[in-house]
Parts: C-alpha cells; sequence; structure tokens
C-alpha cells in the first residue's frame, strides 16, 4: 500500500533549540556570526508562558531558542535525555496538519504537543485583509519523530492568505526578508548523526512530497562514516552514519541520533581563524564554516520594513 506524503507549504520557519539560557545563548550566536532578532511580534506573542523563546536571524534562515518554564513540556524532557542542550526539532507550515499528523501518527511517531492557533491581535501583522478567518485557523502538532527523521517535527497550517503581503515570519531563504549584519552569506546545511543512514534518508523520502525533497544525493564513505544528503525546500540536510569506534560513534551513542552541526557559508574563509567552532554546550549545535558555493548567488535586497515573522508554534 502506498504511503501518503506530507506536503509542505512553507521552506523551514525555524530550527529549535533546547538551552539552558537563552539570552546566553543568543548573545554567543550574535558575538560569533552576527545573528540578530527576528520575528519578534511573534516572540512576544509566544514566549513567557511555557517557554522562554527568542529568535534569531542569521545565514537567512531563523534560530529558535527554548528554555522550559516548566519541567513537564518536551523541552525540559530533551534537555534531561541528551544531558544539555540539543536542537529539538524543525518547523514547516502544511497544507492539512490533521492529516500530517495522522501520516506520522501511522509511521509510528507520537504527539507529543496540540494545540489549536486562537484568534488575536497579532493578525493585524499578516496584512490589512490577509489573514484567515478565525474558524480556519489550524491545530498544530510537534511530533516525536526522531526515530523516524533525526529530529522532531513540528508544524501546523499558515494563518495567512497571502505569504507575500505578511511581514510576520520569515521561513528560510525567501525574500525580501529584514536586514541583518551577520558574517555568513547562508545557512549551507544541517548535518544529523544517525545510527542507519538508510532508515532515516528511506523516511524522509517516503513520508515528505516528492514535490518538497530531493532524492538522497551526494553519498560518500569514509574511515569515520557513511553520509548522503537530502534537501527539505531548499534545506540541506546531511545525515551521518558512523563507524564503530572513534569520536562520531561515542557521541551518538551518548547523545542519540540528532542534529548535531549547522554549517554556514562565507565568503572568505581563510579570514576565519578556524572552521570549526564548538557551541554544542551553549547553542545546541556545533558551527562548521565552508566556503561559499555558486549556486548561492548573490545576497538578495532586505525587506522594507524590519519586523516580520513567519511562523507560529506553541500554540499560535
Amino acid at each position: 500500500m502506498t504511503t501518503k506524503a506530507i506536503n509542505l507549504t512553507t521552506n523551514c520557519l525555524q530550527i529549535e533549540s533546547a538551552v539552558r539560557d537563552v539570552p546566553a545563548a543568543c548573545a554567543d550566536f550574535g558575538g560569533l556570526l552576527g545573528a540578530a532578532p527576528i520575528e519578534q511580534e511573534l516572540v512576544r506573542r509566544i514566549s513567557g508562558v511555557v517557554l522562554d523563546i527568542d529568535h534569531r536571524g542569521c545565514g537567512d534562515a531563523v534560530f529558535q531558542f527554548c528554555s522550559p518554564l516548566t519541567e513537564n513540556i518536551f523541552t525540559a524532557e530533551e534537555l534531561r535525555r541528551v544531558g544539555g542542550p540539543c536542537v529539538t526539532n524543525l518547523t514547516f507550515f502544511v497544507d492539512d496538519a490533521p492529516a500530517a499528523r495522522d501520516i506520522l501518527e501511522g509511521a509510528g511517531a507520537t504527539t507529543r504537543l496540540a494545540w489549536r492557533t486562537a484568534s488575536g491581535s497579532w493578525l493585524r501583522f499578516l496584512g490589512e485583509g490577509n489573514a484567515k478567518p478565525d474558524d480556519a485557523l489550524a491545530e498544530g502538532f510537534y511530533m516525536g519523530t526522531r526515530h523516524l527523521f533525526g529530529f522532531d517535527f513540528e508544524f501546523s497550517e499558515a494563518p495567512w492568505i497571502d505569504a507575500a503581503k505578511q511581514r510576520y515570519m520569515y521561513p528560510a531563504f525567501t525574500y525580501p526578508r529584514p536586514q541583518i549584519d551577520d558574517k555568513v552569506r547562508r545557512l549551507a546545511r544541517l548535518r544529523v548523526l544517525v545510527d542507519d543512514l538508510d532508515h532515516y534518508l528511506g523516511n524522509i523520502e517516503r513520508l515528505f512530497s516528492a514535490e518538497d525533497r530531493t532524492d538522497a544525493y551526494g553519498h560518500d564513505s569514509g574511515p569515520e562514516a557513511r553520509s548522503a544528503r537530502v534537501a527539505l525546500r531548499g534545506l540541506e540536510l546531511e545525515y551521518v552514519q558512523p563507524h564503530r569506534g572513534g569520536q562520531l560513534y561515542d557521541d551518538l551513542l551518548r547523545r542519540g541520533p540528532g542534529i548535531t552541526t549547522a554549517v554556514f557559508a562565507v565568503d572568505d574563509l581563510a579570514s576565519w581563524p578556524q572552521a570549526t567552532f564548538p557551541r554544542r554546550d551553549v547553542l545546541g549545535f556545533d558551527i562548521e564554516l565552508t566556503a561559499v558555493e555558486p549556486a548561492f548567488g548573490a545576497r538578495p535586497a532586505p525587506a522594507p520594513s524590519a519586523h516580520g515573522n513567519e511562523g507560529a508554534p506553541h500554540g499560535a
């Protein structure tokens, strides 16, 4: 029987990390790469209830840092499971959130959090006449999919009618977006450490629509690991399965499958004192730099307004 597939309607909204100290994480990210505040109307709406939350833009993507204000939420559970900060999930909008939940539950995922998007004054940031009617605002879900994808998956449906008219959220690699004077050109990829390369790649290809992902490419095998890449709406995921023995394998045994590294492209790699920056204990992920790839092209002009965001996780 053919498995139904999830249809994404946006690029990645947020790359979410569970951290112990949100201001410290934001300051560290800003000091190292020039990451700066973004989507602050959204942050003001969702922070301070069960999570301390802030968003930083860097490399034309949005990073969400979360610290738990209660111990019975998944962010606190992940901090305990890993023993420190970690990337918990990727967030997208989909065309049918309940259907996506059903697909994932059918594949063995669990619903760790569910909510219904509530109307409010925040809808004005979507643009005049651009918000969906109250009764069309969707449910949202945070699904335990680490054993399927190497990360949990959070999603709802877009609350706007026309994405081009809103300045509330800024999905990765969509333009125009606010001016951020970061020190990198673009987020090149996320590295995902896994125990079975074919299993995780197969789940991405099986559970996401072919229109929203690539097939696996860039297969490689070396003395330390096997690897291959796949992209979801332009966000490249580099899956790495370490061979037994060695630091990567020990890391996998200690922390389990997960996103370990954000790789950023820079214009002048030689000008940096080093290409790798261990930051997992603060940000939830390490940072690696690579040379700009020709396919990235020039960075587009910024949005005319610096206020804006594009996502609505955690009860939005």
